[in-house]
């Protein structure tokens, strides 16, 4: 997914015109630092108390030092700014440039209906068909994704069980993991106890990955998958989609 942070042209100005305001005060007491210079070295001329005088002026000087110092910083900023309006492509500099060169994106569901009773604890599943897969980094023949250059990316995962008893006369029920480098980040759980009272459950997570880590969903080992797994009959569709968004 592309982010380009991109700000309206317009808040420059406001910004620079507080820096050049800043610069005009700075002068202004840079003036002021000097008036007051001239008439302490005019009064010294005139009084005993020279130390006194030697003091002040070593306070004026450390001002003036600061004073050419934030006066130098204003006139940067002022030149950053003009060259970011001038470029036509002012940037937030509160947030770091992402790489959005590279778009990764992938949706899959599954073809066809299951036995719950048959299909077992701690299985991939393969969702066989693709609607996108943008990168290739998503392989229907395995259900796995590997993720191709790090970043943050957000998955989620759809499930659907029948009131239909499978071969033993259960009805559908599942749980389902995703599942990070064997780690499990993400779990749903979708069960139905009556006869034609379908039930459905959907996860959504967003996990920063590096490049070459794989992510999946399987049917967990809480329990047993059982009754009737229901998908692309018309009427729902285990999917699994996933993109990069960072």
């Amino acid at each position: 997914m592309k982010c380009d942070h991109i700000v309206d042209k317009t808040i420059f100005v406001p910004t620079t015109m507080f820096i050049k305001t800043k610069m005009v005060f700075i002068r202004t007491l840079s003036v002021c630092v000097f008036l007051v210079a001239t008439r302490i070295q005019l009064s010294s001329s005139t009084k005993a108390d020279a130390d006194i005088n030697q003091v002040l002026m070593e306070k004026l000087r450390v001002l003036e030092e600061k004073f050419a110092k934030l006066e130098n910083v204003c006139k940067q900023s002022t030149m950053l700014i003009e060259e970011m309006r001038k470029s036509g492509n002012p940037k937030r500099m509160l947030l770091p440039n992402s790489d959005t060169t590279q778009t990764v994106a992938f949706s899959a569901y599954l073809s066809k209906p299951f036995d719950g009773s048959t299909f077992g604890t701690l299985r991939e599943i393969v969702y066989d068909k693709l609607e996108s897969n943008i990168g290739h980094a998503y392989n229907n023949y395995t259900g796995t994704f590997v993720a191709p250059i790090s970043g943050v990316y957000a998955f989620t995962w759809s499930i659907y069980v029948a009131g239909k008893p499978d071969s033993n006369g259960n009805q559908g029920e599942l749980v389902v993991e995703l599942v990070v480098n064997a780690k499990v980040v993400g779990i749903t759980h979708a069960d139905t106890e009556s006869l034609n009272d379908d039930d459905s459950a959907t996860g959504f997570v967003i996990k920063s990955l590096r490049a070459g880590d794989s992510v999946l969903t399987r049917s967990s080992n809480v329990f047993r998958p059982e009754g009737h797994i229901m998908s692309a009959n018309g009427r729902a569709r285990w999917t699994f989609s996933g993109w990069l968004i960072a």
